[in-house]
């Protein structure tokens, strides 16, 4: 490290706290190995979602927590035989950032709806 290199502008960092806004398939990976971002399922194998690429997204560590919570509860409902329909998920994104600003999780639980909306960032 050289003299200077504390003062250069770290690319995705500002105060110490990642950009979210700026992450992209070129830089993504050093968030991943750190942990300030995790690999998560849009739909959980548990529920016979594709353990492939193609079924994974990227969000903060919070969200990650909060997706769990929501795959739990929907499998809650199974084992309670219920049934659990129309299992839908749409992402809202800012800027050109590949992380999703919002989770949406809507269902038919029973006959009743069920809506969900994790705040990623």
């Amino acid at each position: 490290m050289g003299l200077f290199d504390r003062f250069k502008s770290k690319k995705n960092i500002v105060d110490g706290v990642f950009d979210i806004s700026k992450i992209s398939n070129a830089n993504v990976d050093q968030f991943l190995k750190s942990g300030q971002l995790k690999m998560i399922y849009i739909l959980s194998p548990i529920f016979g979602g594709s353990e492939e690429r193609v079924n994974q997204i990227i969000v903060t560590p919070k969200a990650e927590k909060e997706k769990l919570v929501i795959d739990d509860e929907l499998c809650d409902f199974l084992k309670q035989g219920k049934s659990v329909k129309k299992l839908k998920m749409n992402f809202e994104y800012k800027d050109k950032s590949i992380v999703p600003s919002k989770i949406f999780i809507t269902a038919n639980v029973d006959g009743e709806d069920y809506n969900k909306v994790i705040d990623v960032w």
